[in-house]
């Protein structure tokens, strides 16, 4: 009995992995066509930035949910971070995602994510050095050398409570306080705010560098107009497309969750989503020889048809670009 049953729960294994691939093809497809579409229909001048009354009552609340997550941080109880996280996510997620684009959301937003990135780091690496040369911005390159050789989890926390005397300053401001702290904190986030654009255009030169190169990758049919990726230009570029991928990753891992924030991660997911689902295509349509035979065709185990997964590639890169090109409008219409 034992044969049977082993072969009848591989079998199962298989299916769940099939339909689980199917499953993530067609979401990728659908997520291309959504940001195309959104892409399209958000060509016009950024969101209102201002403050409006329950937002503030609301980023109030978050506020002090995460000075209780900040002070079991600061006693470095595990278990008392890890009791109070569970308590409060993802509802802050929730709470500040209602919110109307401003700077306010921004800080709190970054905030949320920034503590929930320590909690999750507190049992796995968090005790690991920090690395200060892999500071992309100056101001947590800043935080990073004063803690003088502290753990990762000390530095997403550090992170995390800047963001929010962030929030703090600009609610304080909008109920009339005037103080010298309060004025000098707003002037550091509008430093900040400006070396965040010059990080964002960053970002859009290296998706910009993306796109020139499914440019390259892409070719059209004469007939039929339908686009392939040309595997010879693969060949000759993934390389660069892979790094500049990365790069562009490392640079968003830096920014603040603002609108462009969210705008370039968009395009960043695109071409890396392409990229993913293209080197599946292009593996299967290679025969490379291994030392104990044939590579598996990681398409055919996943009963995946390399036309239907070319085209996921197409729509994901067509999305990334149009994404590209609306973000970049977006932070020419806001430098105005």
């Amino acid at each position: 009995m034992w044969l049977p049953n082993t072969l009848m729960s591989r079998r199962h294994a298989r299916r769940r992995t099939t339909h689980a691939a199917r499953a993530l093809l067609s979401v990728a497809c659908l997520l291309a066509l959504a940001h195309a579409a959104r892409a399209k229909d958000s060509g016009g001048p950024p969101p209102s930035l201002a403050l409006r009354e329950k937002d503030v009552r609301r980023a109030e609340k978050v506020l002090e949910k995460l000075r209780r997550l900040d002070e079991a941080a600061a006693r470095d109880d595990a278990r008392g971070v890890r009791e109070t996280a569970d308590e409060l996510y993802p509802g802050l997620f929730v709470t500040v995602s209602d919110m109307r684009p401003s700077d306010l959301k921004t800080d709190l937003d970054t905030a949320v994510f920034l503590y929930e990135e320590a909690v999750r780091t507190w049992l796995t690496t968090g005790g690991e050095t920090a690395d200060c040369g892999r500071e992309r911005r100056g101001i947590y390159l800043t935080l990073c050398l004063d803690l003088g050789g502290g753990t990762r989890r000390q530095l997403l926390a550090a992170k995390a409570r800047l963001h929010a005397r962030f929030a703090e300053a600009v609610i304080r401001s909008f109920t009339g306080a005037g103080d010298a702290e309060m004025l000098r904190t707003l002037s550091a986030m509008k430093a900040a705010r400006a070396d965040d654009v010059v990080l964002a255009a960053r970002v859009v030169e290296t998706l910009k560098t993306l796109a020139e190169l499914v440019d390259d990758f892409l070719t059209t049919d004469d007939e039929d107009g339908s686009r392939s990726v040309s595997r010879a230009a693969f060949d000759r570029l993934r390389g660069r497309f892979a790094e500049a991928v990365r790069e562009a990753g490392a640079l968003l891992a830096a920014m603040p969750r603002s609108p462009a924030f969210y705008s370039l991660s968009a395009a960043w997911r695109g071409f890396g989503e392409g990229l993913f689902w293209y080197q599946k295509v292009h593996h299967s349509k290679r025969l490379v020889v291994a030392a104990g035979g044939f590579d598996r065709d990681p398409l055919k185990d996943l009963r995946l048809d390399a036309e239907q997964v070319s085209h996921t590639v197409v729509a994901s890169w067509d999305a990334a670009i149009k994404s590209t090109r609306v973000a970049e409008r977006s932070l020419s219409l806001a430098a105005r």
